[in-house]
């Protein structure tokens, strides 16, 4: 048994909670339970097809498990495995062209409303 706060080997049994075994860790005090991931093979076959492409809504039917939880697993993941690269380099951006079209056309377009607070 190893301690999740200090990772000291050093623990005891300490009584149960909730019929779990507890254990003490003599160095840093702490009492916890063995945390056992139950979704371990579940949440990596779930990566495993997300990489391969398979969309988030299909791999949460296919498992059954809810959409929001595989993003928040893929989201993990991507943060702990990955460095967010840094920019190099010139940043090109690209500006949307469509509402200079439409404030410069003087036709009724049905968004007169809209576009008299651009002019």
């Amino acid at each position: 048994m190893e301690c999740s706060k200090c990772g000291s080997q050093r623990c005891v049994k300490a009584g149960f909670n909730h019929n779990r075994q507890r254990y003490k860790c003599k160095d840093c005090k702490r009492q916890f339970t063995q945390t056992k991931d139950k979704n371990a093979t579940k949440r990596a076959f779930a990566l495993y097809l997300y990489v391969v492409g398979l969309s988030v809504n299909a791999i949460g039917r296919m498992l059954k498990v809810e959409s929001s939880t595989i993003l928040y697993w893929v989201k993990n993941f991507a943060l702990k495995t990955y460095e967010k690269p840094i920019p190099q380099g010139e940043v090109i951006i690209e500006l949307d062209e469509v509402w200079c079209f439409l404030r410069s056309k003087r036709q009724s377009l049905g968004v007169e409303g809209i576009l008299s607070n651009y002019r």
